[in-house]
């Protein structure tokens, strides 16, 4: 199989390889282990197929249950669902609930997407979720793949991508490189969604809102890193103390992970 990074999912948003970044010291995460993407409720039996066949063993759902309720992962062949929410209320309104929120104020987006990322380094509940993957990444230390997902595989699948290259030694340029390629990977999307919600009435703030909610941006990985840095000092010390690695589950990660 040909490493890529971009899959070639049909019926799907933003499914995408973590191998191949390198780090500091002369090493790649290897290719095959960690696929991070969005939902899997709409796969097709070909891109179940698929994923059978890249050996996809774990299934991490980082969504709430309403949102699985919505939305139920088709999974491929002899893999585990695991539902692991980092935030498990919201994503309860109505469409046009949705609609009538950002119709009016341009800026709300933008903010509730900053608040979020704020929320996702600070909260107990995101806390036991990055707990509960790091978990199952460390216990994959056979021939298994790992993918992990949310809605559109870019907030709280990007954060945790992030914090998986981290702790692994990449470079937090590459790192925010990996997280950036979703802002491309969404335009289809917010097409969609703009398209969907205009039967509510499209205006020019409602519009910039889906944008904002809807894609990844720089200020939005830089809301979550300030907040790391101010709470706890450094990345190293969140991996440890809300993460809860430790120095052997580290060098386990890279055991694992990581090109000799």
């Amino acid at each position: 199989m040909t490493n890529q990074r971009l899959l070639n999912i049909e019926k799907g948003y933003n499914f995408r390889e973590l191998g191949g970044y390198q780090t500091a010291d002369g090493r790649q995460v290897k290719w095959n282990k960690v696929l991070r993407s969005g939902e899997l409720a709409d796969l097709s039996e070909s891109d179940l197929n698929f994923l059978e066949t890249y050996g996809v063993k774990y299934d991490v759902d980082l969504r709430s249950d309403a949102e699985r309720a919505k939305a139920s992962d088709k999974l491929p062949n002899n893999a585990e669902l695991i539902k692991n929410p980092v935030f498990n209320s919201g994503h309860d309104k109505t469409e046009r609930q949705y609609a009538e929120q950002y119709m009016f104020d341009a800026s709300r987006g933008k903010s509730n997407m900053i608040h979020s990322y704020q929320s996702m380094v600070t909260s107990p509940e995101a806390k036991t979720a990055f707990q509960n993957l790091f978990k199952v990444l460390l216990q994959n230390d056979g021939d298994g793949v790992v993918l992990f997902h949310c809605a559109q595989g870019k907030d709280r699948t990007g954060l945790s991508a992030a914090f998986f290259l981290f702790a692994l030694g990449i470079d937090i340029d590459t790192i925010k490189q990996d997280y950036l390629i979703s802002k491309e990977q969404m335009v289809p999307y917010i097409r969609l969604k703009v398209d969907q919600y205009s039967k509510y009435g499209m205006t020019e703030a409602l519009e910039q809102n889906l944008h904002d909610l809807y894609t990844v941006d720089e200020s939005y990985f830089d809301a979550a890193m300030e907040t790391i840095s101010k709470k706890y000092g450094n990345i190293n010390n969140f991996l440890h103390e809300f993460i809860g690695l430790t120095d052997a589950d580290i060098d386990k990660l890279k055991s694992i992970y990581l090109t000799d």
